[in-house]
């Protein structure tokens, strides 16, 4: 399956790296900067005739039947509907947008067009989020009713950087991410949000980087999302340490480790780690797997842009709670 590239900075590398063992070929590549075509060149000793400035180019002059698109968030409508408009699939890096009315407008054209658009939410691909999903399918805590996800990291601290210098980015950037997850892991949609954001006096973020989300799920359940993005201390993993408690029970996640704990009052009350299910790839190898195998079966993708507008929309709930300081409805946002 060929496909075009469409920015060459550091992560299309690491799927480029990933994509070694794949049935994939990229056989054109779109980058406006120089900088980074001499770079990209002399790493991967791709011909420079394959790299062009443009997407229309690119298009023009290759076999592809799919774009990977790499670019910064406000990009990715145009190269989603000029991809659309030229009958070839769309595999996007999360966001799905920095504009919501924009990420609708992709949706809308990738149903209307009969194409793939799918997003690298490549966390919920994890052996910790795919072992919680099916324990909590098989009832091992009874029906979980509430979630707490901590979040404690030195994250993004290169001065200067958009992660730095914009407002509520731990939110937009990192949250989406959890925000997926919890709709994976629980299987339910967020209906609200409360949340309350700030910074430390020592955080080096322009923007309030520190939050407090309580989320009303559907089925009445209760998730909340606390982060600290300048953590100086204990720091988290990149998942978070969760804990999700139900009526016999609780599934905890500590560090890389997975635990459920039965303990007041329940059948056989006891702790024992989860050995975690075995995942043939990482994650970003799964995404490209479930992104070739919806194309060859003619189906929709897990994180399909449809989909994932749901995550999305739970960052823009989350940032316009903390900008009103009440509950924010999700559902009107989607319409």
């Amino acid at each position: 399956m060929k496909g075009i590239l469409v920015g060459l900075g550091g992560r299309a590398r690491s799927w480029v790296n990933c994509s070694a063992d794949k049935d994939i070929e990229f056989d054109a590549f779109v980058e406006p900067s120089e900088a980074q075509k001499k770079s990209f060149v002399e790493q991967y000793k791709v011909p420079e005739d394959r790299i062009f400035s443009s997407l229309s180019e690119a298009i023009e002059k290759s076999d592809a039947q799919f774009v990977m698109d790499i670019t910064p968030p406000h990009i990715h409508e145009a190269v989603a509907l000029e991809a659309f408009e030229a009958g070839l699939h769309v595999i996007g890096e999360k966001p799905l947008s920095d504009d919501l009315n924009a990420a609708k407008r992709m949706v809308a054209a990738a149903k209307k067009a009969g194409l793939v658009h799918m997003i690298t939410q490549n966390y919920r691909f994890g052996g910790m989020p795919r072992t919680t999903h099916r324990l909590l399918k098989e009832g091992v805590i009874g029906e979980p009713e509430q979630v707490m996800v901590t979040f404690f990291m030195s994250w993004a601290d290169s001065p200067g950087s958009h992660y730095v210098t914009q407002p509520y980015m731990l939110i937009k950037d990192m949250g989406v991410h959890h925000f997926d997850l919890l709709r994976y892991i629980l299987d339910r949609d967020a209906e609200s949000v409360l949340a309350h954001t700030w910074n430390p006096s020592w955080g080096w973020h322009k923007g309030d980087a520190s939050h407090t989300a309580i989320f009303k799920m559907s089925g009445g359940l209760i998730a909340t999302h606390h982060a600290l993005g300048c953590s100086k201390g204990h720091r988290t993993t990149y998942n978070g340490d969760w804990h999700i408690a139900g009526s016999e029970g609780s599934i905890t996640w500590e560090g890389s480790q997975v635990f459920i704990t039965h303990g007041h009052k329940t059948a056989k009350p006891g702790r024992e780690e989860v050995k975690l299910d075995v995942l043939a790839e990482d994650g970003q190898k799964s995404i490209l797997t479930e992104f070739i195998s919806s194309i060859e079966d003619g189906r929709a993708p897990e994180c399909n842009s449809e989909d994932n507008l749901k995550s999305l929309v739970m960052t823009f709930a989350t940032v316009e709670s903390a900008i009103q300081q009440k509950f924010v409805d999700v559902a009107p946002m989607l319409d």
